[in-house]
């Protein structure tokens, strides 16, 4: 059942009210990984005079994949995420 959402890595998606891009889809832990589009896009790390890092930006997500009362199911989580597909 999760193998079809691999082709959903680099995906946009609203989710709660930010954009989200679907990173790794961890089989074995049974969950999804989402990063804000914003983080996405700022991987330089931008450092102050003394060399300490000063980008600050919002955590990867780690989502449930099977529903943990059926797990042919998808979990609520990740239908409210594909629910907010952002086309291309």
């Amino acid at each position: 059942m999760h193998t079809q959402l691999t082709k959903l890595i680099g995906q946009r998606f609203l989710f709660r009210g930010k954009v989200w891009i679907i990173v790794e889809i961890l089989r074995e832990e049974d969950a999804l990984v989402i990063v804000p589009e914003q983080a996405a896009q700022n991987q330089r790390i931008q450092a102050d005079q003394y060399g300490n890092a000063m980008r600050r930006c919002d955590h990867c997500k780690t989502l449930p994949l099977s529903n943990k009362d059926n797990t042919d199911e998808y979990s609520m989580e990740v239908m409210e995420l594909l629910s907010g597909r952002i086309p291309e």
